[in-house]
């Protein structure tokens, strides 16, 4: 635009010169106008340097190509400059048409999760990206409640996961809460019950990403969403369709609340290891034998379900027999039960293991193994393997934690980490948590990492003789809500 300046010549009550120009008298002013196709000092416009073609067809001048950076690093890779097997790049879709009316600040929070939310989804067996796409897609089939409850659920995990517990975060899983309550009133299909496992679902890893010791609504939400899928047909169509990954995530999570289950008994914290010579009577928790999830593991056969199957059976073991997992108690049925079971899982086939290109899960598969073996050889007294056996188990853990970059499942580096003597493992393990914590993938570890620590000095001050599964127990059960280690 051009501009004018008026000079006022400050008459009283009005001068000359802008009672002429029609203005407010204010001494000096400014009159904006257009300029002139003829000025020639207007800005310079650019035009094409492209021709018409003969058909006279006129080509707009919105024709520019962007680079990005996943261009570069493609070309970085074709060319030879980088060579990452691991480095998979992939070319993102748009963002899909939204029957809801986000606000900016919700649709920073959408498009966060996607980039960066969405990988802290605790998978066993899965991508947690791929999973994450595909709660995208279900937030945004259609404009019901159950749509609406995925949506805010997921939007309030990508808050607590950008900015932590605030106002914000809260309100977004209150407003999921209440489209949960909104979709219960209405006839509720197939894909509503999905969405309404998915919600749950997001609504349990809000609540274990920060693995806050004033909420233990975690345990909660996984009940729930077996309830759901108990009362539909969900667990035969998931496998067949393309949400079979939402089955496994409830799955996964239900066998490490067994196992947390197992060892937190809140109100027996005041039987604690002090008296040694003691035995701690620590009720068992009650077994869930209403599982719609235990039937999961029978359509698929994958080093995935298999180990969680074994661990499963492990957990109810312990649970359920505290008695018999003592060495004079164990008759010779029962120790052949527990050496058949170390069989079936030392026999879980790893090396051929892929998880959807997802690097690093083979080494995860096989620290659930391991820990597996250790935890059941412990929890039994020592009687399934020799000590030289379990000590080659607990140094090929340590040997892939110092190679791993992470370790975001926290039941496999629990019970190695326990297994920690020397101050050399030791700071393998405490290393491992401090990496895995700079990740964007990172949940917290703290409480892990301090239960591990609270085992070490129980090992120092005992020598050893202290029972594995009550120091277990009682350590646990220290935590006001129940733990989560997955």
């Amino acid at each position: 635009m051009a501009n004018r300046r008026i000079l006022c010549d400050r008459t009283v009550p009005a001068c000359t010169q802008c009672s002429q120009s029609k203005r407010t008298c204010k001494g000096y002013g400014v009159r904006l106008s257009w300029p002139k196709a003829n000025d020639k000092r207007r800005a310079v416009v650019a035009r094409s340097s492209l021709p018409y073609r003969s058909t006279g067809h006129h080509f707009s001048n919105a024709r520019q190509v962007n680079i990005s950076t996943w261009d570069i690093e493609m070309h970085r890779q074709l060319s030879g400059v980088v060579s990452n097997e691991y480095q998979r790049l992939t070319l993102r879709s748009p963002m899909p048409w939204n029957p809801f009316k986000l606000d900016v600040t919700e649709n920073c929070l959408f498009q966060y999760f996607q980039s960066n939310a969405s990988s802290s989804l605790s998978t066993f067996g899965h991508d947690p990206t791929n999973i994450g796409n595909m709660l995208i897609r279900m937030a945004l089939v259609n404009n019901t409640p159950s749509s609406a409850a995925v949506l805010r659920s997921l939007l309030a995990l990508s808050s607590l996961h950008r900015s932590g517990l605030q106002t914000q975060a809260a309100e977004l899983k209150i407003a999921a809460l209440k489209a949960l309550g909104a979709a219960s009133n209405r006839e509720i299909g197939t894909m509503e019950a999905i969405q309404h496992v998915a919600a749950g679902m997001l609504l349990c890893s809000f609540e274990i990403y920060q693995a806050s010791c004033t909420s233990g609504q975690w345990r909660s939400y996984i009940i729930g969403v077996k309830s759901v899928i108990k009362a539909s047909p969900l667990n035969t169509f998931l496998r067949d369709s393309g949400f079979n990954a939402l089955l496994d995530w409830v799955y996964y999570h239900d066998v490490l609340s067994r196992f947390s289950l197992t060892h937190w008994h809140p109100l027996a914290i005041e039987s604690t290891l002090i008296d040694l010579d003691e035995p701690v009577d620590i009720p068992s928790p009650p077994v869930d034998t209403d599982d719609p999830c235990m039937e999961m593991t029978h359509s698929t056969q994958s080093p995935f379900t298999t180990i969680l199957k074994l661990l499963t059976e492990v957990c109810d073991l312990v649970a359920a027999a505290p008695a018999q997992m003592t060495p004079s108690k164990e008759s010779d049925n029962f120790k052949s039960y527990l050496k058949i079971l170390a069989w079936r899982i030392r026999s879980i086939p790893i090396l051929d293991t892929t998880v959807d290109e997802y690097p690093g899960m083979t080494a995860i598969v096989e620290l659930f193994q391991l820990a597996t073996l250790v935890y059941l050889n412990r929890a039994s007294g020592n009687i399934i393997e020799s000590d030289a056996k379990t000590q080659q188990h607990i140094e090929r853990s340590f040997s892939i934690f110092s190679q791993l970059s992470s370790c975001e499942r926290q039941f496999p580096l629990l019970i190695l980490g326990c297994e920690a003597r020397t101050d050399g493992e030791r700071c393998t393990v405490l290393d491992l948590i401090c990496r895995t914590e700079k990740g964007d993938s990172s949940r917290s570890l703290f409480l892990t990492k301090k239960l591990i620590q609270a085992i070490w000095v129980q090992d120092d001050l005992s020598q050893g003789q202290i029972d594995y599964a009550e120091k277990l127990s009682a350590i646990m059960s220290c935590c006001t809500i129940l733990p989560t280690f997955v």
